[in-house]
């Protein structure tokens, strides 16, 4: 077993560079990458109150990668009240987590009704086997 980086392929370039972080990405990208979420924070501290849309327009820089950053924590969105991310299920705008309220509460229902009905088959099958006594063929 080796101990050391490894090569691998930028994702960003598809450039080959030794992978010795737990970032994927070769060293030119992941400095362009860091000039650009910089550039995000600029404009955040600049006017807090502006969205994921207003922000992709200022800062060239791709709707689904901020999205992207903020869940993953490299955008911190406590102190900008309009920027989101979005439900995995329905797209509606959520601060945290990959599940809105609600989708959240109908997926927990659901498991508890299922849970439910496999509870009441088991209870049925159990009931439903019952065994026959002596006194039962002696009659």
């Amino acid at each position: 077993m080796r101990n050391g980086p490894v090569v691998a392929q930028c994702p960003g370039c598809g450039k080959l560079y030794q992978s010795a972080s737990p970032r994927p990405l070769c060293q030119a990208c992941t400095d362009s990458e860091n000039e650009l979420i910089s550039s995000i924070d600029r404009e955040i501290r600049r006017n807090r109150n502006l969205n994921n849309e207003q922000l992709s327009a200022l800062t060239s820089v791709p709707l689904r990668q901020i999205r992207a950053w903020i869940r993953g924590g490299r955008i911190k969105i406590y102190d900008a009240p309009n920027l989101s991310d979005s439900c995995d299920l329905c797209a509606v705008p959520i601060r945290h987590g990959k599940l809105c309220v609600g989708c959240s509460t109908r997926i927990e229902e659901a498991v508890a009704h299922e849970y439910e009905q496999d509870r009441l088959m088991k209870e049925r099958l159990r009931n439903s086997h019952s065994y026959l006594t002596r006194a039962a063929f002696s009659r």
